[in-house]
């Protein structure tokens, strides 16, 4: 059977999908979104609050639990604050409706006559008995919702827009929420075997030699599949580490290249689609020429690179299954469960739990099956297994490498043609997409539930998003799409948008130079959108943009609208280079519409610049060919504390535009800042990410020979 979750969820539409008032004195807000440190389900609260004009200590949530929240889609793309806040504040204002009516009727007043503060009800503005908790007891709560509720004016705001403290991070400080610390009595410890690489067949393996250790309590084989339960986790590493040695494995011929990933991407068949095409691009048929400038810039594979390493916790008795996990879709994975299990969904209960932050597709999802599966030999025993730093590099999905082409023709100081070209393998393999389970563990074990990275997806996302510029000249793009690379490949935060932002705004400061225009007074000559225009002046004058730099430092820029529908976000750095990139300072503006919480933004904000800037600079997965080589931060530095600057962001709030989402809106820009700031240092361009110390040595040599 299969239980695609690719098609969007339907809405729920009765208020009990949304809201449960049955304890005194606290509405609790149900939501299918998870946290994952961005701050989302204080966001949330914050709009349900202001509807219901509810104090937020009134307010509670509980989130991510298939059990009780509503079907909605996962916790991606930047979408929550876009997609589920109207919801939210939909449901609400029909909630606060209904309980008017509800009280008016106990009250015997007509509904003008009564006023609320803070849950309780005034008569003609009286304090009474009646509170929401005592009318909710007369309102159907699985009535639909009409929506012919009036939401609040936004000039009346006052929870919406403000930046309360986050309470629920002094939980969090001292360790107790993350799922990593959770205990279930019984409880057993558990370790998949994987591939060397995707291909690999297993030919033998001696369970035998791992079976009479102390403390195992079972080794599995099925197909492809190896794994060892114990009862401690450190009898766990030691079993795990013999069975390992004791596995042989059979490579193909395919995955025995020498090839490095970019040419690998390079080398392979694409499928290529133009995606955007504007009358009068004087390059739509231009193969070169003299006043034709070119570059090509790349982009590596790349990990999630959570500190904290992916975890997840199951139960399996006959008639139910329970999981915990901080996977970014629990009904996704339970449909998923479901399908490799043979049960129905019903009796499979997902609950989220915090976990190290993470954007995208990381190894939740895996950890949580790899514990099901096991969980699965020894019925009624809690599994808990939980990946080492060398799974996270070598089996979790990663960020495609992307290679960015882009041909223009300057007429004066103007761009009067524009050719881009972006080739990329998937962004998109998460569980349940084109209904495949897309999950390592029952792809090992069972053929028919092999891995699918044979589509991307659709056009303007994927490894296309971002790709057609939002400048004022015409554009001619094409989407090279590389599908089946030797590499598991999934969603990593802002897609294709890093890489192609970074290209863009590189190439628009090598245009500006040759042009003499400055870098910032180029980009606003070639746009019209107001918005746009003001986060780039902003910026500039945040990071003193017209003053020059002191000797041995450069300044640079980079500008981008998340899918050029969302959030608008420049970025400015100041670095200084000698034989390593130091960043000195980063500045940011933003315009996300209506600012739900401000510092929220701030923060995730941020969050972006940090992990751009420790993309740009230091992280690229080592390849042997088609294998994974990186065991440790050793082979797959991050940017660390200390390198982090001081950083500035500033919100522009719009209050009179719809609110977006930002959690990917600084990636892309922060890249090309970083890029064009060493450009100006250097007085070289460097396009190929990471920009690393020997690249960067490389360079300088070059110019010298």
């Amino acid at each position: 059977m299969t239980r695609a979750v690719d098609a969007p969820p339907s809405v729920p539409e009765c208020l009990g999908a949304w809201f449960d008032l049955s304890s005194e004195g606290t509405a609790v807000l149900k939501t299918g979104k998870v946290e994952l440190g961005q701050g989302i389900l204080l966001a949330l609260r914050q709009i349900a609050a202001e509807e219901l004009d509810l104090s937020l200590a009134k307010t509670a949530t509980v989130s991510g639990d298939t059990a009780v929240s509503p079907f909605e889609a996962g916790t991606v793309g930047s979408m929550s604050i876009e997609t589920s806040g109207p919801l939210v504040r939909r449901a609400a204002a029909e909630l606060r409706h209904r309980l008017f009516d509800a009280a008016a009727m106990r009250l015997q007043a007509r509904r003008t006559e009564i006023t609320a503060m803070d849950g309780n009800f005034h008569l003609n503005g009286a304090p009474t008995a009646e509170t929401y908790w005592t009318a909710a007891d007369d309102i159907n709560f699985d009535v639909p919702i009409t929506g012919q509720a009036t939401p609040k004016p936004r000039q009346s705001y006052e929870i919406v827009g403000a930046s309360p403290p986050r309470t629920e991070l002094l939980e969090r400080i001292g360790g107790g929420a993350f799922i990593h610390d959770f205990t279930l009595e019984g409880m057993l410890h558990g370790k998949i075997i994987r591939k060397p690489c995707l291909m690999a067949h297993l030919d033998s393996v001696d369970a035998k030699v791992v079976e009479r250790l102390a403390g195992v309590v079972q080794v599995i084989r099925q197909n492809n599949l190896v794994g060892v339960i114990a009862d401690s986790e450190y009898g766990l590493q030691v079993a795990a580490a013999k069975l390992e040695r004791h596995c042989t494995w059979r490579f193909p011929p395919s995955q025995e290249t020498k090839l490095t990933a970019q040419e690998i991407l390079l080398r392979a068949s694409s499928i290529d689609s133009v995606i955007h095409s504007d009358e009068g691009s004087e390059l739509d048929q231009t193969s070169g020429g003299d006043d034709v400038l070119t570059a090509t810039y790349t982009k590596p594979l790349i990990a999630h690179g959570s500190i904290g390493p992916s975890c997840g916790v199951a139960v399996v008795t006959e008639g139910h299954v329970e999981v915990w996990t901080h996977s970014q879709n629990v009904f996704a994975l339970r449909a998923q469960i479901a399908e490799v299990l043979d049960v129905p969904p019903e009796i499979v209960r997902v609950r989220h739990m915090l976990a190290a932050g993470c954007y995208g597709h990381n190894g939740a999802d895996d950890a949580a099956m790899d514990a099901v599966l096991l969980a699965s030999r020894l019925p009624g025993r809690p599994v808990r297994v939980q990946w080492s730093r060398k799974d996270e590099l070598t089996s979790e999905p990663l960020g495609s490498p992307m290679r960015v082409e882009i041909a223009a023709k300057l007429s004066g100081s103007r761009i009067s043609g524009w050719r881009l070209s972006t080739r990329s393998g998937t962004h998109i393999q998460r569980p349940g997409w084109n209904g495949s389970v897309n999950l390592l563990a029952p792809a090992a074990a069972d053929d028919a539930f092999a891995l699918r990275a044979d589509t991307d997806l659709p056009f303007h996302n994927g490894g296309s998003k971002n790709a057609v510029a939002l400048y004022d000249f015409p554009q001619h793009v094409t989407y090279q799409f590389v599908p089946n690379l030797p590499f598991r490949l999934s969603a990593l935060r802002s897609l294709g948008a890093f890489a192609n932002v970074f290209a863009i705004e590189s190439f628009m400061d090598e245009l500006a130079q040759i042009a003499n225009v400055d870098p910032v007074e180029f980009r606003l000559a070639h746009l019209s959108d107001e918005r746009a225009s003001d986060v780039i002046r902003r910026v500039a004058e945040l990071a003193n943009w017209s003053s020059p730099c002191q000797h041995g430092l450069a300044r640079g820029l980079g500008f981008a609208r998340f899918k050029n529908t969302g959030t608008y976000c420049a970025v400015a750095v100041l670095v200084a280079v000698e034989e390593n990139v130091e960043l000195r300072g980063m500045w940011a503006a933003v315009d996300a519409g209506l600012a739900i919480n401000p510092t929220g933004i701030v923060s995730q904000i941020e969050g972006g610049m940090v992990q751009a800037a420790s993309w740009t600079l230091k992280e690229e997965v080592p390849t042997d060919g088609a294998r994974l080589t990186a065991e440790s931060w050793k082979d797959y530095p991050i940017l660390t504390f200390t390198e982090v600057p001081e950083i500035t962001v500033e919100v522009l709030s719009r209050p009179d535009c719809a609110p977006s989402g930002v959690g990917e809106a600084s990636l892309g820009p922060t890249a090309a800042a970083i890029a064009n700031a060493v450009a100006g240092a250097l007085g070289i361009r460097l396009r190929d990410l990471p920009l690393t110390r020997d690249r960067i040595i490389a360079a300088l040599m070059s110019t010298e020979v």
